[in-house]
């Protein structure tokens, strides 16, 4: 396996290994002629997957997949022209020579398949976050899309914000010093967790192909809803069509549902690569099946890589989730001009040796130095803004699938969110176990922990899928 650690001797094994001729602007295999539309196919278009269609509006819809059908006649009533699918893998099959890109946005289990397979076929792709269900799978996707070049985006779409840009321009500016820790809190789980698998189940609708929903995770019945009378005025559903998240099985957890957003700003400020190690601090809740109720996991990184553009030392950072939150910081309580001395529900603290920052929500909606006295003496000296801002997440995306921009252009490709999700990931894996686990990225396994080895890379349900 090759070191991920120093970019450009991934990217140049990369290209060497597969005996690839870098071009600075390859196109896919269909040449775009001027005012060309871009042919997409949607493969989840329920949830998050609807949330596709309007920003690619202006391409065309070829084919749309989902393994409800009643959502596919719901939205196949809006794009009578799309050919419809239940099963993804159809889809790539009969319609690979009439596409050029995939969106997918799928339960966890399946991104990493139907992304994989649409790569491999020189398909740009899109996927929805976490990029994919484990370690092996982020590693492996990211490495094919560097040797087949094509357009790629994580489902991040908050990466394109402004609020992300200020927090990377202000910490590398060096406006809190130097960055020692880091707190970054959820309120998620917004669905179930911690439970132990229903011993009834139900009948499968007649509009659901439970085979494709299952995908390449293990069979097991269909239940429709929880019937215990202690989780009457919780969420109802046990997988479909949203608690899947809180299943080892199908999900990634809360860490994995949001950590790809909340912890975005300090992937890209603190540009880490990789974790020395990650432990949990506390667990709360735990099953056999399902992710922990409540969560704090704590990653330790090393200095920064030889070729990265912010030169720092190592630092810590903790991950909250469940309710569980960082102390409020002094800053927030001594402030005068804070009516509220809490933190919000999500959001982000970075610690420097000079100073705080503070970014709220899960998307970095605001974004302040504190206490605010200290941001108002920080306007005075702004950092220059020095990375260009965005023409939107899904823009980035299609002008790159166009070839109006380089392969790599999306700021949230494959090789961006791979490394990410593998961290999100690893987090998952030290809560499960219950242990702290050291990383080797390079050889990717858990140095004296087997059982932790034994989780970076899963077994696909025989007889529906295989990585070729």
């Amino acid at each position: 396996m090759m070191n991920r650690i120093t970019r450009r001797g991934l990217l140049k094994g990369a290209a060497a290994g597969a005996g690839l001729v870098v071009l600075a602007h390859p196109q896919s295999a269909r040449a775009y002629a001027q005012n060309a539309k871009v042919r997409f196919a949607n493969v989840g278009v329920g949830g998050r997957g609807n949330g596709h269609l309007a920003p690619a509006s202006g391409e065309e819809l070829v084919a749309i997949c989902d393994a409800d059908r009643g959502t596919i006649e719901k939205v196949g009533a809006k794009h009578p022209g799309a050919k419809r699918f239940d099963d993804w893998r159809k889809l790539l099959d009969e319609m690979a020579a009439k596409i050029d890109g995939v969106f997918v946005a799928t339960p966890d289990h399946t991104h990493f398949p139907a992304a994989y397979t649409a790569v491999k076929l020189g398909k740009h792709c899109y996927c929805e976050k976490p990029l994919t269900h484990g370690i092996w799978e982020a590693r492996a996707l990211a490495e094919l899309v560097r040797q087949k070049k094509v357009a790629t985006q994580m489902g991040n779409q908050h990466h394109a914000n402004e609020g992300n840009r200020l927090v990377v321009e202000w910490v590398r500016a060096g406006a809190l010093g130097t960055v020692t820790e880091i707190h970054s809190w959820t309120n998620r789980p917004i669905w179930p967790q911690g439970r132990e698998r229903p011993s009834y189940t139900d009948p499968v609708p007649a509009t659901l192909n439970w085979d494709s929903w299952l995908g390449v995770a293990p069979q097991r019945p269909y239940v429709a809803a929880w019937r215990e009378a202690e989780y009457a005025k919780e969420r109802k559903d046990v997988y479909h069509p949203f608690s899947w998240r809180g299943w080892y099985d199908f999900g990634c957890g809360a860490v994995g549902d949001m950590g790809c957003h909340t912890w975005d700003n300090v992937w890209w400020a603190m540009d880490p690569r990789a974790p020395l190690s990650c432990e949990p601090v506390k667990v709360v809740g735990k099953s056999r099946e399902m992710f922990p109720r409540q969560m704090i996991v704590k990653w330790e990184f090393g200095p920064s890589a030889a070729d990265s553009p912010y030169k720092r030392p190592g630092f810590v950072a903790y991950w909250y989730e469940g309710g569980l939150m960082p102390p409020v910081p002094e800053e927030i309580i001594s402030d005068p001009t804070r009516q509220k001395k809490e933190l919000p529900k999500s959001g982000c603290l970075f610690v420097g040796t000079k100073g705080k920052l503070l970014s709220s929500g899960d998307y970095s909606e605001s974004v302040r130095i504190i206490p605010e006295s200290k941001m108002d003496e920080f306007k005075q000296h702004m950092p220059e803004k020095t990375i260009p801002r965005s023409p939107g997440h899904h823009q980035e995306f299609i002008m790159a699938c166009r070839g109006e921009k380089p392969w790599d252009y999306p700021a949230s490709n494959f090789t961006y969110g791979g490394p990410l999700v593998e961290a999100m990931n690893l987090a998952n894996i030290a809560a499960r176990l219950g242990k702290k686990i050291a990383w080797d990225p390079v050889g990717m396994k858990c140095p004296g922990t087997p059982e932790a080895d034994a989780l970076i890379k899963r077994e696909y349900r025989k007889g529906f899928w295989q990585p070729a």
